[in-house]
């Protein structure tokens, strides 16, 4: 009996022991809370700006070799010829933007999966997706704006040293 006394007693006295009072946690000031916003506000902006130099440099990268395949292919330095290639690396450049766009909304979606199902129906096959399927998969995962946007920039900018050369040659 005494023996289930003690056991009572350690149980009491552990109960005792703990407190229920929760310690107060110290909550940031309105001031912290401003500095960090300011600083993540900072370094999105960074973040944003170091994007756009990316992607202006990748972009200017690539009109430099297809303005350098244009020349390449008609094997002349001349203005006609400069101004050829800017219309050519022009022209690719807007035609990708317009694709990456037109893909976007979905709006080639019939004619895409259309000739993909014929093409499998012709071979033996059936398609692993039906059309429902295929509209909603680019609908949930776009390709997202900023590529397609960056790409009609830099054909817009293409553009003027075009123009530029063609009213010099008129």
């Amino acid at each position: 009996m005494s023996n289930q006394k003690d056991k009572f007693k350690l149980v009491n006295e552990h109960q005792e022991e703990t407190e229920f009072i929760v310690p107060e946690e110290e909550t940031p000031s309105f001031e912290d809370e401003v500095k960090d916003t300011i600083e993540r506000e900072k370094k999105a902006k960074k973040q944003k700006r170091k994007k756009y130099l990316l992607a202006a440099l990748i972009m200017f990268i690539v009109s430099l070799v297809l303005f350098g395949f244009g020349l390449l292919w008609q094997w002349e330095i001349s203005l006609m010829a400069i101004g050829d290639a800017l219309w050519l690396a022009f022209a690719i450049e807007l035609t990708v933007a317009w694709i990456l766009f037109v893909y976007n909304h979905n709006i080639l979606s019939p004619m895409i999966h259309g000739l993909k199902s014929f093409s499998l129906m012709i071979i033996g096959k059936r398609p692993k997706m039906d059309y429902y399927s295929y509209m909603k998969k680019i609908q949930d995962d776009p390709i997202p704006s900023f590529y397609f946007i960056v790409v009609f920039i830099s054909a817009g900018i293409l553009l003027i040293p075009a123009l530029i050369t063609l009213f010099i040659l008129i």
